[in-house]
């Protein structure tokens, strides 16, 4: 064959196979990006090959790609036989990834891990009205070494009285989880002793929850709810949480009841309806970071002057019709404050004015003629209040380096005019840099 190859001019090429000599820890990395069933195919190509699926660190269960299975069932028992054969002592994440319903996941899966695993992932994408049941009733070895639980989409939530503890857990993701009862909820949280960072973002509830949220350790709280609304949606969270740094609140519809000596608290964002919860604001005493709505209404909740004193950075979402008293009172109660940042979104519905009966500062706040340094401002449309407030604004800031301004128009025409008169305002700030946005 070679004399004859030779012949014919053709040059024989032998080729090797490189993939095959690299490090066990490059190859991990590599099958680590693929599903577990196509990952144990690689150990059909040779003796190098076999044992090598056996030790991946990151492990991906995905249903889309296991066609030929069968149903759920089977797919569940794939999931547990493989893992039964899994070798490696450690397992950094589990990514489980479900498009039907199953009643079976928990007795299937989490007795066949004999790893010491550390992170566990499991999204579900079934039809609306049909839920993965998943139930933790056993302290099974598993649970005692994790440290990040995520559960994602139609999964219902069982916890029963039983000796369960993830002793482990610091990290516990929940998103749009359906739970059996309130007690499943609280029987969860309460199975982490070391917990610290919580992040719900609960389904839109028909009648009365009671999320209770009792956790000594934790520091990072996020509670946010989906897009949709029901008008009997009363949800009502209680938060125990004396080490809390960093709260997110997204929800204009449930209730929330924190503790008042959150001392520790330093960044918050809140969007919530402040009608519905005038004692939350009073826990933003000590805060540093600041990220909240503003919307005339608000003069009813600003009584006690809840503002931190020591906020150093501001981002406001502005919904309705720009108040500059309104602003200007709020900048008046925040002495030490060097960044804001406001976001004025512009509705297509109209919005009617409301009562705005507060009056504008007699005096130049503290923070403007001694602290502020930058101020960015997203859709600055150029009305009445909106220029009164960017006056007062740059003509009282002595200490500002930078103010950008991106505009909201669909005029070229008028944002000519926007400009010029941005480029003619007074600036009490000789280092002050303006940065004009389209």
């Amino acid at each position: 064959m070679a004399m004859d190859a030779a012949r014919s001019g053709i040059e024989e090429v032998t080729y090797s196979d490189m993939i095959s000599h690299l490090p066990n820890d490059l190859l991990f990395r590599i099958l680590s990006l693929i599903p577990v069933s196509d990952a144990m195919s690689t150990s059909q190509l040779s003796k190098r090959w076999r044992p090598v699926w056996k030790m991946l660190p990151t492990l991906v269960y995905d249903e889309n790609s296991c066609p030929n299975i069968g149903s759920l069932g089977g797919f569940v028992q794939f999931c547990g036989r493989s893992l039964h054969l899994h070798e490696a002592p450690l397992v950094k994440t589990l990514n489980l990834k479900l498009r039907k319903h199953s009643d079976s996941l928990d007795s299937l899966l989490f007795p066949m891990i004999h790893s010491t695993l550390l992170e566990i992932s499991i999204s579900s994408t079934t039809y609306p009205c049909y839920y993965s049941h998943i139930s933790f009733t056993n302290n099974l070895d598993v649970f005692q070494t994790l440290v990040v639980l995520k559960l994602q989409g139609h999964i219902l939530l069982d916890v029963v009285e039983s000796p369960v503890c993830f002793r482990s857990l610091k990290s516990l993701y929940l998103k749009c989880v359906k739970f059996e009862c309130e007690d499943s909820f609280s029987r969860l949280l309460s199975s982490c002793p070391v917990l610290e960072e919580l992040f719900i973002q609960r389904l839109c509830s028909v009648g009365r929850f009671v999320f209770s949220i009792s956790v000594p350790t934790l520091q990072r709280l996020s509670f946010t709810k989906e897009q949709g609304y029901y008008c009997n949606d009363d949800a009502i969270v209680e938060v125990i949480a004396p080490l809390l740094k960093y709260l997110k609140i997204f929800d204009r519809v449930g209730s929330f009841n924190l503790v008042e000596d959150i001392s520790k608290l330093v960044e918050a964002s809140v969007k919530v309806n402040l009608s519905k919860n005038e004692k939350l604001p009073k826990v933003l005493t000590s805060v540093e970071h600041l990220s909240l709505d503003l919307y005339p209404s608000m003069v009813f909740h600003l009584t006690d002057r809840f503002i931190s004193k020591q906020l150093l950075h501001l981002e406001i979402d502005i919904y309705d019709n720009f108040r500059s008293n309104l602003l200007m009172s709020l900048l008046r109660d925040l002495p030490c404050l060097r960044a804001l940042k406001l976001n004025h979104q512009h509705p297509n519905y109209t919005v009617e004015d409301q009562p705005c009966s507060v009056s504008e500062p007699s005096s130049v706040p503290e923070c403007l003629s001694f602290h502020l340094e930058t101020i960015q401002w997203i859709g600055y449309a150029g009305s009445y209040e909106e220029i009164k407030a960017a006056v007062y604004v740059l003509e009282n800031a002595s200490c500002l380096k930078k103010a950008t301004i991106s505009l909201h128009s669909r005029d070229t025409e008028n944002d000519q005019l926007m400009i010029k008169e941005l480029e003619s305002m007074p600036k009490a700030s000789t280092m002050c840099q303006l940065l004009i946005k389209f």
